[in-house]
């Protein structure tokens, strides 16, 4: 925090992130505690407004939950099926 607090916010956030997809499996005590740190962190670099913290949020999409992304990703997902299959011939 006292060296860059921005470099603090950012690994929070990832952290965060990383748990909301399950790519990271912290207890609930961690998780809340990150998020607090996080909350005053981000109050902190925003600046308070009588003690309010802004609740930022951060969403998450694949390509799965976008219909004109799917369609597009179909073509990569075959481009990547075509390459995969020559390391089985």
């Amino acid at each position: 925090m006292e060296n860059n607090p921005y470099a603090l916010e950012e690994i929070s956030r990832r952290l965060l992130e990383a748990a909301a997809r399950g790519l990271w499996k912290p207890s609930e005590e961690i998780k809340e505690k990150l998020y607090r740190v996080r909350m005053e962190i981000e109050s902190l670099l925003e600046g308070e407004v009588q003690g309010v913290a802004q609740r930022g949020e951060v969403w998450i999409y694949s390509y799965e939950d976008v219909d004109s992304w799917r369609e597009k990703m179909k073509s990569v997902d075959e481009a990547v099926e075509w390459v995969k299959s020559f390391g089985s011939r």
